[in-house]
């Protein structure tokens, strides 16, 4: 259905338009509650009639949002479209007068705008993005989305945390669109031929270090790789922090307080005998041979994974993210396990998100909104996309994954999901405490984050983990050095921020 240039227009508007003015009244959306996503009204369902579970104030002040009009060209990446498209298809069911084009392109976020900034052929919406928002914010691209969401009911089913993370300067630069978690990973074969129970949902770093310990034989080791979760887990053990022992809220560094219990939990699980698989690569070579491949074997040691894919390692680190490759390359039962969590910290967990949101230099801006909300947090659009992976892929389409986590908490969207083929009840826990949860994606939104970490966070970290040096007084130097060089890159950005949302303003 794309043509060569990769390009997908969704030409339904005229037709719907039409049928529209022949009933000489207004259409509305499906009754969500009565009509699967993507079919038609039922024969009782009135075209002029709102939908029962359209709630009055969700709609912009002194409209409807459905008859909101206009042309949006909307871009994503080709590589994150696939399991999207009954949404597109189906948009102008919702939205009759928008036009929408899709767009997608083969490079980075980055690269793509720059290179139509300079074209002036800039989109008017970026979809499902996973990059540096804050980046596209400093170069004046990104449209505020305050005054859109005051008055709409949905977005009040998404957890604070998430629109904190897209706030900037006080304003609303983007809308979360779906979430990922870093997870434990659990080869459920093995557990069972181990005959050890599997973990709590609620279950503590000491848990998980006493569940890898019990899964290390001579046959299997508990997990293959542990380096550098010790980043991950000082947030998940303490709720005052997020990744690494920071403070988003505060720009600071606090790894006294949870990174040096973090990785010292890390460095005692690695020093335990054949606990990690991949420690055992380092042991003394006879030849080609080491103590990994006389214990795996030596089918593919090129392969980072290559145990836990042979089904000899209970657990890994992994995320929600990697279901694919995990499905296609490991030949037994697995299950997804919420990350560990500190006793005082339960549900705070390691989260990712991606985003959707409107570009500055959108020519009808209320439209380009209705997009992003119909693909981030609308009830209808979470909707469609669930039936996409309730029926499977089609001859129209191919769905990769076998769910996603959305970013609304709605009862309505929640029943759905718990109940998708793929969802467990470990993932459900996960969705259910999105609102207590941590950003673990820090570069997405901290400014000089990528700089501050290749200068100060990786080298002393490392010296740590290898124990050459102690936690204590590296995390004491970190929380000086790191925290004054990351509110650097907070101040300049704050300066190119004031300067932009002053031009904002000012525009006729």
């Amino acid at each position: 259905m794309k043509k060569s240039r990769r390009i997908m227009v969704l030409a339904l508007c005229l037709l719907l338009l039409a049928a529209a003015a022949a009933c000489n009244s207004t259409s509305a959306p499906p009754d969500s509650g009565a009509n699967p996503p993507g079919s038609s009204p039922g024969e009782n369902d009135t075209p002029d009639t709102p939908a029962d579970d359209t709630p009055a104030d969700s709609q912009p002040a002194g409209t409807d949002r459905y008859q909101i009009g206009g042309k949006v060209v909307a871009a994503t990446n080709a590589g994150r479209s696939t399991d999207l498209h009954t949404l597109w298809e189906n948009f102008n069911t919702y939205y009759p007068n928008i036009e929408l084009e899709i767009v997608e392109y083969e490079t980075n976020t980055a690269e793509f705008l720059t290179a139509q900034a300079t074209a002036g052929t800039m989109p008017d919406v970026v979809i499902d993005d996973a990059d540096q928002i804050y980046y596209y914010i400093s170069q004046g691209w990104v449209y505020p989305l305050d005054s859109f969401v005051e008055n709409d009911a949905d977005f009040g089913y998404v957890p604070e945390m998430l629109t904190e993370s897209y706030t900037f300067g006080d304003r609303l630069y983007a809308l979360p669109m779906q979430t990922h978690f870093n997870v434990v990973f659990v080869n459920m074969d093995l557990l069972n031929a181990l005959n050890m129970d599997p973990p709590e949902f609620d279950w503590t770093p000491e848990d998980y270090r006493e569940f890898l310990k019990n899964g290390t034989t001579d046959e299997y080791s508990g997990t293959e790789i542990l380096w550098g979760i010790d980043e991950i887990l000082a947030g998940a053990m303490n709720a005052e922090n997020d990744f690494y022992g920071f403070s988003l809220a505060e720009h600071k560094f606090n790894m006294s307080e949870s990174w040096v219990d973090a990785v010292g939990l890390m460095r005692e699980m690695r020093e335990y005998p054949g606990l990690e698989a991949w420690s055992l690569r380092n042991s003394g070579n006879d030849g080609e041979e080491n103590d990994y491949t006389r214990k795996f074997g030596s089918s593919n040691v090129s392969d980072n994974h290559m145990a836990l894919k042979l089904g000899k390692v209970l657990s890994d680190p992994r995320g929600t993210w990697d279901a694919n490759w995990l499905k296609t390359d490991c030949d037994f039962a697995w299950e997804f396990f919420p990350f560990p969590q500190g006793a005082d910290a339960l549900g705070h967990l390691p989260m990712h998100v991606d985003c959707s949101w409107v570009v500055s230099t959108a020519q009808a801006p209320e439209a380009a909104f209705e997009v992003a909300r119909f693909f981030t947090y609308s009830l209808e659009g979470n909707l469609e996309r669930m039936t996409m992976h309730e029926n499977g892929g089609t001859d129209a389409y191919t769905v990769d994954n076998d769910f996603y986590i959305p970013t609304t908490n709605h009862p309505d969207v929640r029943s759905r999901f718990e109940n998708l083929p793929g969802v467990t009840d470990g993932l459900v826990y996960m969705f259910d405490n999105m609102k207590n949860s941590f950003r673990a994606d820090l570069s997405k939104l901290v400014p000089g984050w990528s700089q501050v970490n290749d200068e100060y966070l990786s080298p002393l970290g490392n010296e740590v983990r290898d124990g050459i040096t102690e936690a204590a007084s590296v995390a004491a130097e970190l929380d000086n050095t790191a925290t004054a060089a990351i509110q650097n890159y907070w101040t300049d950005f704050l300066d190119k921020l004031s300067a932009i949302q002053t031009e904002f303003d000012s525009a006729p």
